[in-house]
């Protein structure tokens, strides 16, 4: 089964648009792919639901991160990595997915997406990571 690795801008897209892409590709996990997830993406997905903007309750947040967690087999990356300069955030998802192996990185995220790979690890988009599943 393939491994991804979803970004958090991923996450937080299929939270906000039930309909679009990244949810589409949310729905599948388990059974298309194995997603993968760490504790420090898990830490900045919370972080980034818990704004203001997006309302949530501290027990609809509690919900969220349970059930991301349900849907994921979490890794313990051993690593530190500094490839990323302009955004160092993103190099957590680089270590999960170096951490689990990962055949994809699906990411929103120009910095991510401009490496296009990383120690053999492709990284796709939403609609990319969908049509390889088809």
């Amino acid at each position: 089964m393939l491994k991804f690795v979803l970004d958090t801008n991923v996450l937080v897209s299929a939270l906000i648009s039930t309909g679009g892409n990244p949810a589409l590709l949310l729905d599948k996990a388990g059974e298309r792919y194995t997603l993968f997830i760490s504790k420090d993406i898990l830490i900045e997905f919370e972080s980034v639901i818990s704004r203001d903007t997006f309302g949530f309750t501290d027990e609809e947040i509690n919900t969220i991160i349970e059930a991301i967690i349900s849907l994921s087999e979490a890794v313990n990356p051993e690593i530190k990595l500094d490839v990323i300069k302009s955004d160092p955030d993103d190099n957590t998802i680089l270590e999960c997915a170096v951490a689990c192996g990962a055949s994809y990185i699906v990411s929103g995220d120009r910095h991510l997406l401009d490496l296009k790979e990383y120690g053999g690890i492709k990284i796709i988009t939403p609609k990319d990571a969908l049509d390889l599943l088809k």
